[in-house]
């Protein structure tokens, strides 16, 4: 008896073997080619949100700073009394005096200290000032402004602010029908540490 024919398994393997390698690997690279979509769809897009919000707050503090500049702190005046005078006047008509309270407006208030050091002196300048004015001088505000400012000029000496001392001169009386020379009362803004200074009461008898 003869015995049965094998079928020939070896003929068909190899075509099944490479579809199914074939299947295989389109299987993968949909799934990779998915995965990758999926991925690239489902990140989050909050880090350019940040990046776009970073960018627009440094703008705007820019802007901030160039539209709002630091400014210099600025202390505020200081007003130290310097007293109430009494002072004889230049004699025109009769005696007459000049009672005045000064007050010294300091744009440094650091100086306070170093006016109570000099204080002798600058009470001694003043009153000599005062002595060699007359009283149709001091009627006027122009006059009153003019004695202001030649108190402010012996102070600041006084404190070192000015080289050179202002002159005490005694002016002269002015000649019936003759015009009294004009005076300009200087307006001082130093920047020396004086601001102004300021008569509290001025009272001429």
């Amino acid at each position: 008896m003869s015995k049965p024919a094998k079928p020939d398994v070896t003929g068909d393997q190899p075509p099944k073997s490479k579809k199914m390698l074939i299947i295989i690997i389109a299987v993968v690279v949909l799934l990779a080619g998915g995965g990758g979509a999926a991925f690239f769809l489902m990140k989050p897009s909050h880090p350019a949100k940040q990046d776009q919000a970073a960018e627009g707050e440094e703008v705007a503090t820019g802007d901030h700073d160039e539209e709002e500049a630091p400014h210099e702190a600025v202390l505020p005046p200081k007003f130290v009394e310097i007293g109430t005078f009494t002072a004889n006047l230049m004699q025109e008509e009769g005696d007459r005096y000049l009672q005045v309270a000064i007050t010294l407006k300091l744009s440094k208030p650091e100086l306070e200290e170093k006016l109570k050091a000099n204080n002798p002196e600058v009470l001694h300048r003043i009153n000599m000032l005062l002595q060699s004015k007359r009283p149709s001088e001091l009627a006027t505000v122009v006059g009153k402004e003019k004695l202001a400012n030649d108190i402010k000029a012996q102070v600041e000496y006084v404190m070192g602010l000015r080289k050179t001392a202002p002159v005490v001169r005694a002016t002269q009386p002015a000649v019936e029908g003759e015009e009294a020379p004009s005076e300009h009362a200087e307006t001082s803004h130093s920047k020396k540490g004086i601001a102004e200074v300021l008569f509290t009461s001025f009272i001429i008898q």
